[in-house]
């Protein structure tokens, strides 16, 4: 499977209409003890995601990016980021 096209379907969610829910983004934003938590999660599981990097994640799934998508995508750039980094040394 092409990585845009499995990252623009839509997922189990949206099909059944359940995707309209209001902006969870942007309680995400306003909302520092979730956003804490979330990121608390993040390194639990030692997932290396700034909070920057995680916010943007969550704004990625929040826009309909399947999450085994964009987990396939953030760990093909890191491959790609370790290999530029090899190469500069």
């Amino acid at each position: 499977m092409h990585i845009h096209s499995a990252m623009t379907q839509p997922n189990q969610d949206q099909e059944n209409g359940l995707g309209q829910h209001s902006n969870l983004y942007l309680r995400l934003q306003q909302s520092a003890t979730i956003r804490a938590n979330i990121q608390n999660i993040s390194q639990l599981l030692n997932t290396g995601l700034t909070p920057e990097a995680l916010d943007i994640c969550v704004k990625l799934l929040e826009a309909g990016v399947h999450p085994q998508a964009l987990a396939e995508v953030v760990t093909q750039i890191r491959r790609e980021m370790a290999v530029i980094e090899a190469d500069g040394q």
